[in-house]
This record gives C-alpha cells, sequence and structure tokens, in this order.
C-alpha cells in the first residue's frame, strides 16, 4: 500500500537548512561571548612573578623602586576587580618597600603620594580581607606619616597586633615603627612592641634584633633586653656581637659589663 504524500514534509525539509543555520549562528555567538570573556579575564590575571618578588621583598631584598611601581601599577587594578586578598596583600607589601625607600631619600612630594597609595591599597585589603594584619599595619603606616602618633594611630596598630601578633615578616617591618612610638604608646601597645622583638630574637635573627634595638629609645632598650635574660648565653653573646658592630654597649643586669671586646665597641 503505497504511502500518501505528508503535508509536513515540504516544511520539514525547509525548516533543515533554517536549522542549520540557526546552530551555525549560534557557534558564531558563543564564539564571540568566548573571546569577549577571555578578553575580561586576561587583564585580571596577575603576573606569576609577584609572589616570587614580594617574598624575597618581605626577607629583605630590595629592589628597584620603579620596577616595583611598574609592578604594582600593572597588577593592582586586577587585584582590587578580583578581590583577590593575596594579591593585594603582595602588593600592599611592595608598597610599603617603595614608600619606605621615599621617605628615606627625603623627597617629601614623593613621601606623600607613596603614603597615599598604602593608605588605599590597605584599605582596597581591608575591604576584601577584614581580618588581614598587614592591611591594619598599612593603614597605621600611612596615617602617622600624615597625621602622627594619635588615638586613631595606636587604634590601628593595636588592630594589626590583634590579627596577627606573631608573623614574623609583618613584625620585622611592624617592630621599628612601634618601637619609635614606644614612649606615647599604652602600656599594651608597648608590650607587643617588646613581643616582636622578642620573637625575632628566639629565632635567632639576631642582625634583626641589634637594628632593631638600635632604632629603640633609652626606655625601650631597657625593656627588650630584660626579655633576653633567659636566653642561652651563647645567643646573648652572638647578639651582643651584632649590637658592638653598630657602635653600641649594651647596659643591663642580664649583660655585665666588662672589658670584653665581644660585648662591648667602644
Amino acid at each position: 500500500m503505497s504511502r500518501e504524500p505528508s503535508a509536513i514534509e515540504p516544511a520539514s525539509q525547509a525548516a533543515g537548512p533554517t536549522f542549520r543555520w540557526i546552530l551555525r549562528g549560534s557557534t558564531i555567538a558563543l564564539a564571540a561571548v568566548a573571546l569577549a570573556w577571555t578578553a575580561s579575564v586576561v587583564p585580571d590575571v596577575t603576573d606569576p612573578a609577584v609572589p616570587q618578588i614580594a617574598g624575597r621583598v618581605a626577607r629583605g631584598e630590595r629592589y628597584e623602586t620603579d620596577r616595583l611601581r611598574r609592578i604594582v601599577a600593572d597588577n593592582l587594578p586586577s587585584a582590587r576587580r578580583l578581590c583577590s586578598a593575596k594579591t593585594l596583600r603582595e602588593l600592599l607589601l611592595l608598597q610599603l618597600a617603595v614608600a619606605d625607600e621615599s621617605t628615606r631619600s627625603g623627597d617629601l612630594k614623593q613621601t606623600d603620594t607613596d603614603a597615599d597609595a598604602v593608605a588605599s591599597t590597605s584599605r582596597a585589603l581591608l575591604a576584601c580581607a577584614p581580618t588581614e594584619g598587614l592591611g591594619w599595619f598599612g593603614s597605621y603606616w600611612a596615617e602617622i606619616r600624615q597625621e602622627g602618633f594619635g588615638p586613631r594611630t595606636a587604634q590601628l596598630l593595636g588592630l594589626s597586633y590583634h590579627f596577627a601578633p606573631h608573623e614574623a615578616w609583618l613584625q620585622l617591618i611592624r617592630a621599628p615603627l612601634a618601637l619609635r612610638a614606644f614612649n606615647a604608646a599604652s602600656p599594651e601597645l608597648r608590650e607587643h612592641a617588646v613581643q616582636d622583638f622578642a620573637d625575632i630574637f628566639r629565632a635567632r635573627l639576631f642582625p634583626s634584633a641589634a637594628t632593631l634595638y638600635q632604632a629603640a629609645g633609652a626606655e625601650a632598650r631597657v625593656a627588650l633586653l630584660d626579655h633576653t635574660c633567659d636566653a642561652p648565653e651563647a645567643d646573648r653573646d652572638l647578639f651582643s656581637h651584632f649590637v658592638a658592630a653598630k657602635g653600641l654597649r649594651l647596659r643591663n643586669r642580664c649583660y655585665p659589663s666588662d672589658d670584653d671586646a665581644f660585648r662591648t665597641s667602644r
């Protein structure tokens, strides 16, 4: 029995080419979306060298400030867009290194610019990670440069200690500033500053401990040395050696004064 021609068949045959064109158009549209997505994401990919350089800076290595500024400028916009706490932390560390160099150079205009940059990145980091100790320290660094030590800066420093009390790499950059404000600080902040030094001393980072001792005032020095009394004599002797190399003499009950040139420089 022959099948009667269906009225639907011509329509189906006609729909075939149309459907293929729709598929082809969809493929083109998807490709365009993929390209647009790639274009939007690529600028958000940070330089893989950032964490390596930040790690080296945290360990005390020095880089040209112009190079560090370029690295920050190239990577900061994407870190902000992605709210990447890790990358913002690394870039803030680079900015602090740059700002510190500006301060040492005596370029007041550049120091103000760098301090503003530190403050801005600190706010961005804290917006993404409110418990980030480096973010609070960055805010403290910028504010004390611009406003001096006061209730507001003391609060910022306290928050840095609250959220990151024993991070060695942060202690190395925080302790010098905290010790400079020792006489104006509260007893709690004084104890935090001394604890920074004690942790560094116990880690046997004696050159850094000697630098902190050098930066401290007379009252702070007594407190620092008192925290070393229970240390092994060999550790105290090594610390004395690095202090003497800076032209300083230790005067403390735990460091008897004698003619030993190992303990005194003059």
